[in-house]
């Protein structure tokens, strides 16, 4: 029983060890500091409301399938739900295409949540930028992103994974950096 709890512990030393001198695919050179650092004002920029009535808020991608030929949509309207459609086109395209989503809203205690709208669009080209918008009919704004190269091992493929920052002015650096 001894060699086999010694073999466990080198085992696990070494495996800590890795990740200790790994840099776990760490690609940029930007390090947040560890200090504490000063929240954001309330009236900083980065928080100002769009213009205009129920203009769409925290308008946001994700990736929609397992290839990278979807992008999922997100944004919230304040005051209605509005349009749940997305405009879209490629930009070496004049032709442009409609994708439909789905509202939703939720209650929890008192608080009552905006008008949360989610809507994938589908069949996308590989390494293709996109245009699309959001806040048909009232206020619309205008965003674009690019899908990723098509599945390879060879494929160059670089993401980000954000969590919560916080509201820093240091998590707009990290922000900004990306």
């Amino acid at each position: 029983m001894g060699s086999f709890s010694t073999f466990v512990f080198l085992v696990l030393g070494l495996v800590l060890n890795a990740a200790v001198l790994c840099n776990g695919g760490k690609t940029s050179s930007y390090v947040r500091k560890d200090e504490k650092t000063e929240d954001m004002p309330l009236d900083s920029d980065v928080f100002r409301v769009p213009p205009g009535y129920n203009a769409p808020q925290q308008v946001h991608i994700t990736q929609g399938d397992h290839v990278g030929k979807a992008v999922i949509v997100s944004w919230v309207t304040p005051d209605e739900p509005g349009s749940k459609t997305v405009i879209y086109w490629s930009e070496n395209s004049k032709h442009k295409k409609k994708a439909e989503g789905k509202v939703y809203t939720y209650k929890y205690y008192n608080y009552s949540s905006g008008y949360i709208h989610h809507c994938t669009i589908k069949n996308l080209e590989f390494n293709t930028k996109y245009y699309y918008e959001v806040g048909i009919g009232h206020n619309m704004r205008k965003f674009w992103f690019i899908t990723p190269p098509a599945v390879g091992p060879d494929a160059p493929y670089t993401f980000g994974l954000i969590g919560d920052l916080g509201q820093t002015f240091d998590s707009n650096k990290t922000l900004n950096s990306l």
